[in-house]
């Protein structure tokens, strides 16, 4: 396979499955370090920050540092920056809130996942994966948010994401379309196969798209990113999909990259 500058992963069965590591990951990603190549690892799970990325990466044999860490999360805080939301209501995990706050943004229904009556205005609903606090009432009040005037911004649209052993939980996807639906609002989607966070990335290190490779294992975000960014699309057959689209390439696991 033809040599790029830059390298680009998906994590949720891409990298690893869970808590898993996927086969051929840590030999794949040590062999394009010593390539002198730059690599991200792109996600669309908001749940975590990119220091916790990190240390999920270390514990699991890879390299990684906190700048290579591309989350839908901050893409949707600096998205939120950027069209002037300062209040948001959050429904997502502590991992998002903190994300948001980091960016100075004003998170005005959690503590400690408890959420609290809301009063003024309220800029934007964030809605990401959100397993634990996820309840009738915190859907409804955000609904009421967004009928208020407030802006409906999903983290991502993924509908599941996988698990350890082949399986596949709900995704942030299934939230964002309740709200769509009960507030009769099309969301503003900030990660994958929004070129956002790449485009910012991108920028920053001064990499062309035409030297950039994204390699995931979903055709709906993954390689549309790829495609969006102007970047080549590789799937990765070890996750969501197992055949690509006529033009894209596949590979069965990482070391293929090799």
């Amino acid at each position: 396979m033809r040599r790029y500058s830059c390298y680009v992963f998906d994590l949720d069965g891409t990298i690893y499955r869970g808590d898993e590591v996927i086969d051929g990951a840590v030999e794949a990603l040590k062999e394009l370090r010593k390539r002198d190549v730059k690599i991200f690892f792109a996600t669309n799970n908001s749940s975590q920050t990119e220091l916790a990325y990190v240390n999920k990466l270390v514990r699991m044999g890879i390299t990684a540092k906190v700048d290579e860490i591309l989350t839908s999360g901050r893409a949707t805080a600096k998205y939120c920056q950027s069209v002037g939301a300062r209040r948001i209501f959050v429904v997502g995990e502590p991992g998002l809130v903190d994300t948001l706050v980091g960016e100075g943004l004003g998170v005005v229904n959690f503590n400690s996942l408890r959420v609290h009556p809301v009063e003024g205005k309220v800029d934007a609903v964030v809605a990401g994966i959100c397993r634990d606090a996820l309840s009738y009432e915190l859907l409804d009040s955000a609904m009421q948010c967004i009928t208020a005037g407030a802006r409906l911004i999903g983290t991502n649209s993924d509908a599941t994401y996988p698990l350890a052993q082949g399986k596949f939980a709900p995704g942030a996807g299934t939230i964002l379309s309740a709200l769509a639906t009960c507030s009769g609002t099309k969301p503003t989607i900030i990660g994958k196969p929004n070129p956002f966070m790449l485009f910012h990335a991108l920028q920053a290190n001064q990499i062309l798209p035409s030297e950039t490779v994204v390699v995931g294992d979903r055709i709906d975000t993954d390689i549309m990113f790829a495609k969006a960014a102007g970047c080549t699309g590789v799937l990765v057959t070890t996750g969501v999909d197992k055949e690509a689209p006529v033009g894209t390439a596949s590979i069965g696991g990482l070391q293929e990259l090799l």
